[in-house]
């Protein structure tokens, strides 16, 4: 179902791109058909026909979706649309890009001051998630891209119907043996410079003439225009037969049913396949004239109107080419014109024609080159995909990521990063965020790198890449006024730096050296992104890694996914739906509680979050916290909370045995705080005594907490409040009714 639902989701955006190019082509012929002749409006449609079939296209400055940019943005809302989630704007609405107030104990303080006290965080991710607790896709997404492929099924099925029953017939055909209509023919060859003999069948089968077969060609010809029509009109009949053949318009009818079995629903797509077919009877018409001549004009032009009182138009076979197309009024007015007024070389291609025709297919069969704009060539998929089911919780002008394929979805350009790694160094993590603090647009990246050895840290370096930056040389003046800043007095050091070219791209670098140390820094310009790259590893590492670097593929998103990442925030749906593989349960995710407390920000931590861990195993542990915050400030009862889940083990048994809860420290020590069983909602619940964060250590001026714990289904909560406040009992009582969250369809 997810190879369907990636199928779909690049229709969404092909058949979106690709009806900006058919509108553009509808607007061309509308302004110039007075310039344009039958075979160049023909012609347009091939470059619909193009985008709306194949699914890479190479990016481009002269693209035209550089020039529209707003065609990205409608891509993505289209697919959001049929994603059918419903967004409860009372929660996705509330958006903020100022620091949260946080509770003590909460992420910000560990992931400051605890980070160099954890020597190991390298616990493996869960192996054997519960069933059903991972979707990597939104049940609406599923429903609607189920109902496109039985419509692309269906229709393709009839198609297949179609073929099967037109060889049926063509078995009560005869072959076409009379010497008159065969001289005909071979007259017709002559004049289009055909040599493949091409058989003529005739029989009571259809009443209109047409061509079929496209590796093994042959015309039908109805028994009766073989009697009533004379050598002249058969001559035309066979001739438009022909002309088909010339111009490769039975390939190009096959494509066009197979594009309609894919973009069936797009109606845009339906309009511009009729408007092709009539197009392409009308350049069948003019290379016909181009051939016989100006004189047989008028001759041909009766023989059509012969066929309208001789013939109804009813057909039911949607591969087939007819010399009478339609009983469609206006096009049989435009085809009439076209042969009176046709003129001897006016079928043929101007040089000026090429050339615009050349201009238009480098805008149109191209995507964006802008980073900004762009929805690269190797990730098509997965930003569509994003846009469908990434539905935003947690807003932030910032974003960091454990994972290089979310981040590479999430940037607001594209960025490359090193293939090559040096031995013992792994990715921890990227930190997105906008180049300047007033802009909306995560266009600069950041990537950190550390080495280790069993429990031990020993090096690291940072990769930046920032999207349109400032030029080498205010980078290299940035460089020169930290190291300034960092300096020791009593150390000596100088700061140089070397132009130089790597793999054909300016470069600088810079070196900062001193009789104890020596630092080294790679900037550089590739493209529109400006990199920079420095850390304890050496000189040949350094340009290993740069002669390295690409885009992100498959291979190194699965490489550039790190263990070791203390807080990995939760922003949108995609994040909560990767947390029960971490943290192995299905949790509870109420986004409100009686209408007066919202989610305000939620993370995957470590078991130092919640209480002291046993060993090095246990600390590794992976729980979800959740923090609530009051959207009603009129009472003053509870202000903000906190909602901590972890699968149980024997941590709530230890709480209750021990008759108390080791919380840990902020020198790493163990800090123990009283508990008491109460019963809540009817559940027997551990309710600590008021505590400071760090005990003794904490200052005395510190907020005092109070805790609660208990276990479900081999999951232990803890919710965290301010001792001073009221309304304890009455939220864990509607936490511990609140039900396991539907990820899918959150509330």
């Amino acid at each position: 179902m997810d190879i369907v639902c990636n199928i779909f989701v690049w229709f969404v955006y092909a058949t979106f791109a690709a009806s900006i190019v058919a509108l553009l082509v509808i607007s061309i012929q509308k302004l110039f058909h007075r310039y344009m002749n039958a075979r160049i409006r023909h012609a347009l449609w091939l470059i619909v026909l193009i985008r709306l079939l194949l699914p890479v296209f190479p990016n481009s400055d002269v693209s035209i979706f550089n020039m529209v940019p707003f065609v990205t943005e409608l891509s993505k809302a289209a697919a959001g649309i049929v994603s059918f989630v419903q967004i409860d704007l009372s929660n996705n609405g509330t958006r903020t890009n100022q620091q949260d107030e946080l509770l003590p104990n909460d992420n910000s303080r560990l992931s400051q001051d605890y980070s160099n006290m954890e020597p190991t965080l390298s616990a493996q991710r869960m192996k054997d998630p519960e069933p059903a607790t991972v979707q990597s896709h939104a049940l609406g997404l599923k429903i609607i891209a189920s109902v496109w492929l039985i419509g692309v099924v269906t229709i393709l099925t009839y198609l297949v119907y179609c073929i099967m029953r037109m060889r049926q017939k063509f078995r009560t055909l005869r072959l076409v043996t009379d010497s008159s209509i065969m001289q005909v023919m071979d007259d017709c060859r002559a004049k289009f410079g055909i040599s493949l003999p091409i058989p003529v069948y005739t029989g009571n089968y259809a009443i209109s003439p047409y061509i079929s077969g496209v590796i093994h060609p042959w015309i039908y010809l109805p028994e009766a225009i073989g009697k009533e029509l004379s050598p002249s009109q058969i001559s035309h009949v066979l001739s438009h037969e022909l002309a088909h053949y010339r111009r490769k318009d039975m390939i190009w009818n096959t494509i066009g049913s197979f594009i309609l079995a894919i973009h069936w629903m797009n109606p845009l797509v339906w309009i511009c396949i009729r408007m092709m077919k009539a197009d392409r009877e009308l350049a069948c018409d003019a290379y016909v004239l181009e051939v016989l001549g100006e004189a047989e004009a008028v001759p041909y032009g009766l023989t059509i109107i012969e066929f309208l009182k001789r013939f109804s138009a009813k057909r039911n076979q949607p591969n087939l080419l007819y010399f009478h197309e339609s009983n469609n009024h206006n096009q049989i007015v435009r085809r009439m014109t076209m042969i009176k007024s046709f003129k001897k070389g006016s079928y043929k291609i101007s040089a000026i024609a090429i050339i615009v025709m050349a201009i238009l297919a480098a805008v149109t069969l191209t995507n964006s080159h802008n980073p900004l704009l762009a929805i690269s060539t190797d990730n098509t998929l997965a930003a569509a995909e994003t846009a469908m089911k990434d539905r935003i919780l947690f807003d932030s002008p910032f974003r960091d990521y454990n994972r290089l394929d979310k981040a590479a979805r999430v940037a607001d350009f594209k960025f490359k990063v090193p293939d090559f790694v040096p031995e013992d160094y792994k990715f921890e993590s990227v930190h997105l965020k906008a180049k300047q603090p007033e802009e909306s647009k995560l266009t600069q990246a950041s990537f950190y790198y550390e080495a280790r050895k069993g429990n031990k840290h020993y090096g690291n370096f940072e990769l930046n890449a920032v999207y349109g930056g400032n030029g080498l040389e205010a980078a290299y003046a940035k460089i020169e006024q930290s190291e300034q800043q960092l300096k020791i007095s009593e150390f000596e050091f100088e700061i140089k730096k070397d132009p130089m070219i790597i793999d054909q791209m300016d470069a600088l670098k810079v070196t900062v050296g001193s009789e104890k140390r020596e630092k080294l820094y790679y900037i550089w310009q590739d493209q529109d992104i400006q990199y920079q790259l420095h850390g304890s590893v050496s000189n040949q590492e350094l340009l290993m890694m740069i002669e390295s670097m690409k885009y992100p593929d498959e291979q190194m998103n699965e490489r550039y996914t790190s263990d070791y990442m203390l807080n990995i925030q939760i922003y949108d749906t995609d994040d909560l739906q990767q947390a029960p593989e971490l943290i192995g349960f299905t949790p509870k995710f109420p986004l409100q509680l009686f209408g007066q407390f919202q989610a305000m920000n939620a993370f995957v931590t470590k078991k130092v979050n919640f209480s002291f861990p046993i060993d090095d195993e246990d600390k590794n542990t992976r729980l979800l916290s959740i923090r609530y915050q009051k959207t009603d400030n009129n009472n003053r009862n509870v202000n903000s909370f906190n909602l901590k889940q972890i699968k149980n083990g024997h941590t709530y048994q230890d709480i209750k045995n021990n008759g108390y809860v080791d919380f840990y420290r902020i020198d790493g020590q163990k800090h123990e705080v009283k508990v008491s069983p109460i019963e809540v909602a009817g559940m027997e619940v551990l309710q600590t005594e008021k505590y400071k964060i760090d005990g003794p250590l904490s200052n005395a001026y510190e907020t005092d907490l109070v805790s609660y714990f208990w276990i479900e289904n081999d999951v232990c909560f803890q919710v965290m409040f301010k001792e001073n406040e009221s309304q304890h009992n009455e939220i864990v009582a509607y936490l511990i009714n609140a039900k396991a969250a539907d990820l899918n369809n959150l509330k």
